[in-house]
């Protein structure tokens, strides 16, 4: 049980701590680690590898106040998209796109606590750039792409770094940017997301998915060889690429059990969910069993 475990938790967010609406996920993780005991398959919290099709591991994590999982591999994550953007099995459709929007209004769309809330001096502006944390702003992130940003819209935009960002690259932001123009860390992203018309965001961040249930026009910022590196890729490629119809494509996606998406406040038979996901997954995995041999693994001495 990671997910909640605080010492976990220190290592990888330190002193940040997560919202209590998370809180509602805990269930769904215990009763994922049950179901798979009787499988052989392993499951992580939060984790990034590439295992065979024939995968040893699902990962799981949280993305914009659901549950979601998938195998530690990038062919199954984008079948499992595209499966369920094809679902034509019978099954509810959602309004998780609602969903979304609602948390913004409610203020409950934040993964961290005590995001500050004074906004006075800021003006509205037409983009808002959300960037990674400082593990991910130089590698993942295309410096040219902010450069561009910064001289088509000048101080008609923001940049929002994330809240896990060291004190010298906001240094550095400010340097390139303009101190105006560099939003707090600490400060509501979701204030500034449904303000503006256009957001600037990676895929790896649920900002995207955010500004999609606003009908915000969505670009990324990646560097494009590094957008297969993330959690939220697989996910977060088909917003992207089909904006124009973002929130029925939302809709459609996130309720299919196929997309391995889970939210127990808004799937009304959330474990009848997780197991029709393990079923489609577990049975996918099945086809691709004997196809590759682990070279690694040691050889049996004679």
């Amino acid at each position: 049980m990671e997910m909640f475990d605080q010492k976990v938790l220190k290592e990888r967010i330190g002193e940040l701590k997560k919202s209590n609406n998370l809180k509602t996920l805990e269930p769904v993780e215990r009763y994922l680690l049950e179901k798979l005991k009787k499988t052989g398959v392993k499951a992580n919290y939060d984790v990034l590898c590439e295992e065979m099709p024939y995968f040893d591991t699902i990962g799981y994590t949280e993305y914009a106040t659901n549950f979601i999982m998938s195998p530690l591999n990038l062919k199954m994550k984008e079948d499992m998209m595209r499966d369920a953007e094809q679902d034509t099995d019978e099954y509810e459709i959602l309004d998780y796109a609602s969903h979304f929007a609602d948390n913004i209004k409610n203020n409950l769309a934040n993964k961290y606590k005590d995001r500050l809330s004074d906004f006075d001096g800021y003006k509205e502006v037409t983009a808002l750039v959300v960037l990674p944390g400082s593990n991910k702003l130089k590698s993942a992130v295309c410096i040219n792409k902010l450069k561009e940003i910064k001289r088509l819209y000048g101080d008609d935009v923001y940049f929002k770094p994330h809240p896990l960002t060291t004190h010298a690259f906001i240094g550095e932001l400010k340097d390139l940017f303009g101190e105006n123009s560099i939003l707090p860390r600490e400060i509501d992203l979701y204030y500034f997301l449904a303000k503006v018309d256009k957001v600037y965001t990676t895929h790896i961040s649920e900002s995207a998915v955010y500004a999609i249930a606003l009908g915000k026009k969505i670009e990324p910022i990646d560097v494009y060889n590094e957008i297969r590196q993330g959690s939220f890729y697989s996910i977060n490629v088909g917003l992207f690429e089909n904006q124009y119809e973002g929130k029925e494509w939302i809709n459609k996606v996130f309720s299919s059990p196929k997309s391995g998406v889970i939210n127990p406040n808004l799937d009304k038979d959330w474990k009848k969910k997780v197991d029709l996901y393990l079923e489609y997954i577990l049975e996918k995995r099945e086809m691709y069993k004997d196809w590759y041999i682990d070279s690694r693994v040691p050889k049996e001495k004679k």
